[in-house]
This record gives C-alpha cells, structure tokens and sequence, in this order.
C-alpha cells in the first residue's frame, strides 16, 4: 500500500511534466479576458465574470493590485461565501508543482502520547487548472502525497481535490462543484496533510476563505482524532435566476459524506437544501432572506438528526478590498433513534465571514455556529468554529502568513442532561521566499491542541490531548514560471 501511493504520486508528476509544454503554448495564445460586467459588486442580471474559482495568481511576487481583480459573483443565500474576487492573469491556466517538506513533529496521535521529537517528510504535488471557453467555466485544483513518518508509525497518504463548472446563461447561472479529501487527520487543522503552516505557503494573496463551501453543506471535521484515514466527499449543485440586476433567486443541494477506513468510529452521510432571495441595495451592499433543511443518518445506526434554519443576512462587496458577510437566525434541530429517546432543541445559527485586502497585506476571519455531524466521533453536535488568516509581503522576495482557530463541539442532548464538549484550537505561521522563477522556499511552525472529555465517546479514539507540535521546512516548485 505504501509502495503504491508513492508511484502514484510520482505517476502524477510525470504527467505534469509531459503535459506542461502543450498547456503553455496554448496559454500563450489566449488573452486575459474582459469583465462582461464592469464596474459591478454582484455580477446580478448579467453574465458571470469568468474568474477562476481559487486558481488565481497564488505565488506572484508583485504586491496586490485590486484593479486587475474580476468582482466576486457569489449571492448571499448560496452555498460558497462571498469574496473580494478573482486574481486572472489567463483564460487557460495549466500549473503542475512539486512539495518536499522536512519536519521535526512531537505528539503525534497513535504514538501513545509519546512527546519526543520525531523526523517527518511530505513528498506531493499539486495541480491548478483552468478552462474558459464561451458560456462554460471548468476549474479544477489538486494538493496531494505522501507522509513518510520514518519508522515510528506507517506511511500515510493524502489527497484534495476539488472540480467545478459554471455555465452562464442570459439569467441563469448553474454552478456545479465536488470537493473530496483522503487524509489521516481532520481537515480543520489541516492534520494529515502538512499542517496549517504549510497551508499557509500554498494559499493564494486572496486566502483560503474566499472559495469555502459553507459548514452546513458539507461533513464536518472540526475534532481530532488519532491517525485514521478518512474518506470526505461533498457534491453540490446550485442554480441562480436574476429577476433583474438589483435582484436574485438562489436554490442549492448537496450531499456529504465522511466514511474511516479504520473500526471504532462513525461513519455518517448528509442532505442539505437551501433557497434563498437576494437584493442589491446599492453596488456595494445586499441582503436576503433564506431558508434551509439538512438530515444527517449515521451508517450502521437507527440515529438520524435534521434541522430546519431560517436566517436574514446582510453582505458588503468592493471588489479587490473588502468582502463582508453575515447570516443568522433560528435553527430547530431534531434527533431521532438515539439511546436516550427522540427530542427537539433551539439553537441559533450564524454563518459569518469577513476578508480584507490591501496592496501588500490581508486578512480574513471566519465564524460559524449551528448543527454538525459529529467529525466521526459524536452522533451529531453543536459545533462554534472560528478561523482567521493574515499574510503580508515583505518585499519582492519575502513574504509571510500566520493563520489559527478555535472550536467547541457539544453532544446532543435532552435539555439538562449530561453532554460531551471538546475544544480544539491550532496555530500555524510561515515565512517563504522566493527562489528564482519556479520555486519557492519555506519554513513552517503548526501547533495543534484539544482538551478531551473524560471518558472518549468512540475506541478509535480522540486523539492525544498533548501539544501536537510540526516545524522544518518547505520547497515548493512550479513548473510553470512564476511571473
């Protein structure tokens, strides 16, 4: 198994590197496209800017520069979060690259809490890949490889994938997305998969926040557990009907599951539905009123839980500065099939989401409150997560980025009977420099952290509640030049 990830790793950069000559003569021939709707926050009543979802300019040396972003089309009741917008450089993008990362690592799960140092590696590529032709937009991006723990526990692959396709009518707009991912650790810290130090070397000057699936459309994974590979998938359609340019109607669907390849933990899959309208006040401010359903059943179990939210939501757009956005209202959630009967709760649901930009720094800051699956550990929870990133750069070469959360999962449960908390939080920093046209050198800091209950609801169990520590270094090299 080992052996078979690592030659399909290596199969996937042979193949971008045989691939890359075609894509770039073709990139040549192809201009930077025009907006189809200048000067517009929303993108309502009219064709969407072909800006390429999270396949920006991520590794240009350049400061930021806000006139050269598409707006961000994204609506209020839909399923992704408003952004400042899209960097786009070309119509046609092809851009393979290739990770090494060196590390030291202390209290890894499954090591028996065991805190003594020990040497990791991260050998994996990525891909970012993009296509515009007339009416149609498909975008796909790809992080994946092998860690290689050197003895003290085996090798373990990772994977992220994400495929999406826009297709623009005159009033119409259908979005289709997938988003999958291998790892051995919740993808809330990143664990598994290099760690939120290392994310920060790959995110893009827009950050990772401006392109995120919503919570409630997609498994969640906000516990940490000991080392157990897990599958996660979420597929979700939308569609958009501008009834004029101030004015929208949005309808999305989706379905999620989380499944471990490992016994002792909990398998589940997930529905969501939501619809939603929205209005332009002005070029720079909406709102909207929407409503939404989700049922999450536990695989193996008679256990299922729904929840109907109706939220109002206010959102602020300039494009290349600032993206605002904040929905909230109640939420009935309801459990059925558990040992301790069937009952009802309140609760109260937030999505919120903010980023601003500058010419050479940025921030972004996420928080969401409301029903969760669990992250294979609970039979549904309460899940408070919050997140934020900051990057600035230096000077033409050097260029930094600290990014950290903070969640609190509660059980379900009868009001006044016991629950189950966990509160997990992490930290990440990096500081790159750039080496020549094609690569890019960096050195990473990740610290993870989660005070468990007492008692482990699941024998697979929660992780260790040691200080999970990561710090060495990164080289990342792209075969396409760096501009």
């Amino acid at each position: 198994m080992r052996q078979k990830s690592i030659w399909m790793t290596a199969a996937f950069v042979v193949a971008a590197m045989l691939g890359v000559r075609s894509a770039r003569a073709q990139n040549q021939k192809s201009g930077a496209p025009s907006s189809t709707n200048p000067g517009s926050s929303s993108g309502y009543g009219g064709m969407p800017v072909p800006a390429a979802r999270g396949v920006g300019s991520a590794y240009d040396a350049q400061p930021y520069d806000p006139a050269q972003v598409e707006p961000d089309t994204n609506t209020l009741s839909g399923a992704e979060n408003f952004g400042v917008g899209s960097l786009q450089q070309a119509r046609n993008i092809f851009d393979p690259s290739i990770t090494v990362s060196s590390w030291g690592q202390s209290g890894v799960p499954g090591t028996n809490g065991q805190t003594g140092l020990h040497a990791t590696s991260l050998i994996g590529g990525g891909l970012n890949f993009n296509r515009i032709w007339g009416r149609y937009q498909f975008t796909t991006s790809y992080r994946g490889g092998e860690n290689l723990y050197y003895g003290f526990q085996k090798n373990m692959p990772f994977h992220d994938l994400v495929v999406s396709q826009d297709i623009a009518w005159r009033r119409w707009r259908l979005h289709l997305r997938d988003d999958f991912a291998a790892a051995p650790g919740a993808s809330f810290a990143e664990s598994g998969m290099g760690g939120p130090g290392l994310v920060g070397q790959f995110s893009s000057t827009l950050g990772n926040s401006l392109t995120t699936v919503a919570q409630r459309f997609q498994p969640s994974e906000t516990i940490q557990t000991n080392q157990a590979m897990r599958y996660r998938n979420t597929a979700l359609g939308e569609a958009e009907y501008s009834f004029s340019r101030r004015s929208v109607f949005t309808f999305s669907g989706s379905y999620g599951l989380l499944h471990f390849t490992d016994a002792g933990y909990i398998n589940s899959h997930m529905i969501n539905a939501q619809a939603g309208y929205d209005y332009l006040l002005d070029p720079k401010n909406s709102i909207a009123v929407l409503g939404s359903y989700g049922k999450i059943d536990y695989t193996g179990t008679a256990i299922s839980t729904s929840d109907y939210v109706a939220d109002l939501a206010f959102g602020r757009k300039i494009t290349g500065r600032l993206a605002f956005q904040i929905a909230a209202g109640p939420e009935q959630i309801h459990v059925s099939g558990a040992g301790n009967g069937s009952f009802q709760l309140w609760t109260s649901s937030v999505n919120s989401a903010l980023t601003y930009e500058r010419r050479r720094s940025g921030l972004s800051v996420n928080f969401v409150r409301g029903l969760s699956g669990g992250s294979g550990v609970l039979f549904g929870g309460k899940s408070n997560a919050f997140s934020g990133a900051v990057h600035h750069q230096f000077s033409r070469f050097w260029s930094g980025s600290a990014n950290g959360g903070y969640a609190l999962n509660t059980s379900l449960a009868p009001a006044g009977a016991v629950t189950t908390n966990f509160h997990t939080w992490f930290m990440g920093a990096n500081l790159g420099h750039q080496m020549g046209r094609h690569a890019e050198v960096g050195f990473n800091y990740s610290v993870v952290k989660q005070d468990n209950p007492a008692v482990c609801p699941i024998v697979g169990g929660c992780g260790t509640a040691t200080l999970q520590q990561l710090f060495g270094m990164t080289v990342n090299w792209h075969l396409r030049p760096i501009e």
